[in-house]
């Protein structure tokens, strides 16, 4: 039986990528240095120090994690239709958040997609403010046991193949991949396969 659905946020839940862009547009980074800075942010998953000096560099100002994440959450935008699913969702399961990164960063952006209305606080689990992170299994056992359900009573939905898939499946959740930005329809979708199985 499903009794928890989990995320990712970046990616998952929010447009990380696009705000990102964005964020280069807004420098005026356009061509070979956009793409270098691209290269260097490799969705969120690159050296963090090497795209702060690339960015400082290339952009004239300096960067730092506090003042990236503050960037990046400015470009997020909640999506109507999506937080009404997830308020309709939660009304017969539990939901929460597993995300990797750094605690005001990550929360930062749940928050600016408008998901404290939805997902309380107590609900999102940070690696940083955990000491561990996913692929790592005991941050969605911590999660699980949190809700107080089995993890085979919980599904995670993510956009990477290792962290998100293969660590819910090896913490005994289900777990579905993502492939784009989820949207009202595509959690449904996802969600009516799942509990047609």
């Amino acid at each position: 039986m499903l009794r928890a659905v989990l995320f990712d946020l970046d990616n998952t839940l929010v447009d990380r990528d696009r705000a990102f862009l964005e964020c280069l547009s807004c420098q005026g980074v356009s061509g070979v240095i956009s793409e270098e800075l691209m290269r260097l942010d490799c969705r969120g998953y690159g050296d963090r120090a090497r795209l702060f000096a690339a960015w400082s560099q290339h952009c004239g100002t300096a960067m730092n994690q506090q003042l990236f994440g503050e960037m990046l959450a400015r470009r997020i935008l909640p999506d109507s239709e999506l937080l009404h699913a997830l308020g309709a969702l939660s009304r017969t399961v539990k939901l929460g958040i597993i995300s990797n990164g750094g605690g005001s960063t990550q929360r930062g952006k749940w928050r600016a997609a408008g998901l404290e209305s939805i997902i309380p606080a107590h609900h999102v689990w940070v690696s940083e403010e955990l000491g561990f992170a996913k692929p790592d299994p005991r941050i969605f056992l911590q999660a699980a046991a949190f809700l107080g359900e089995a993890p085979g009573d919980c599904l995670y939905l993510g956009d990477h193949q290792e962290n998100d898939v293969r660590g819910a499946l090896a913490a005994g959740m289900r777990a579905r991949l993502v492939t784009e930005v989820l949207t009202a329809n595509a959690l449904q979708t996802i969600l009516e396969k799942e509990r047609a199985q």
